[in-house]
């Protein structure tokens, strides 16, 4: 009786893992997540349909929610079982989230107008200029991190943020944006902003995007959720959809 009951007691709890839903958060982040015609699409989102397809999980990717990235950040943080993409991992972050991961390499760093003939010699001559940051974002992170004086950051917010940003530095409203490379030149390309007036001044860190869980998420769900992801990386369902986007 002793036996039976251990193994009825193990059998519903690993199909509360599996049954367990993740609620998904995402920001407008190309190429890794955007909306492209009404639909939710991306490297990371692309890699997260196939993991769901390996897991022969219940959910989808329709599932993910997109929304500014403070918001996204926050709720993953509060929120059990829940999750947000692409999520830079740094120190200062590490103990926040559990993570699965890599999606794929980052860079993130510092643009101005070329214009500006802007020189960073030493990371407190920052503090000479106005610095366009998302709230919560790694590029705002790293800044402080690295001992940017607060006041001279200016928050750009909402599902526009990228757009803003280069819209502000055209009118000379903030000097600068710290963001993710990748996904700023994407974005402001796609939106006809000319890029080639624009020049990397500083880079703050070369790094990796992975899915951040909330920190309560059971292990169980976040070795699935790797294992599926180490998986597709085997063959060669991942390395199709990285070489879409180049």
């Amino acid at each position: 009786m002793k036996v039976l009951l251990i193994l009825t007691f193990f059998i519903i709890n690993v199909f509360a893992v599996q049954e367990q839903r993740i609620k998904m958060y995402t920001e407008h982040y190309p190429p890794h997540n955007m909306k492209t015609a009404g639909e939710l699409t991306g490297i990371s989102v692309e890699v997260l349909d196939e993991m769901f397809k390996q897991m022969k999980s219940k959910q989808t990717t329709k599932e993910v929610k997109l929304t500014n990235w403070s918001r996204a950040y926050s709720v993953a943080q509060k929120v059990p079982n829940s999750m947000v993409f692409s999520t830079t991992r740094t120190k200062s972050r590490e103990n926040l989230f559990k993570w699965v991961g890599p999606i794929v390499k980052t860079r993130v760093g510092v643009i101005a107008p070329k214009n500006k003939n802007i020189v960073i010699n030493n990371i407190t001559d920052f503090n000479k200029y106005k610095i366009g940051a998302v709230l919560k974002d790694v590029g705002e992170i790293l800044l402080l991190e690295r001992g940017v004086n607060k006041k001279n950051i200016q928050y750009v917010n909402g599902e526009d943020a990228i757009n803003l940003s280069f819209t502000k530095m055209e009118k000379g409203r903030i000097d600068m944006f710290a963001y993710g490379l990748g996904a700023a030149f994407a974005n402001a390309k796609k939106e006809g902003f000319d890029i080639s007036k624009y020049e990397v001044i500083y880079t703050l860190a070369e790094a990796e995007l992975y899915f951040a869980f909330n920190e309560k998420t059971d292990n169980e769900i976040i070795n699935k959720w790797q294992a599926s992801l180490d998986a597709i990386k085997k063959d060669n369902r991942y390395s199709s959809i990285i070489k879409k986007y180049k």
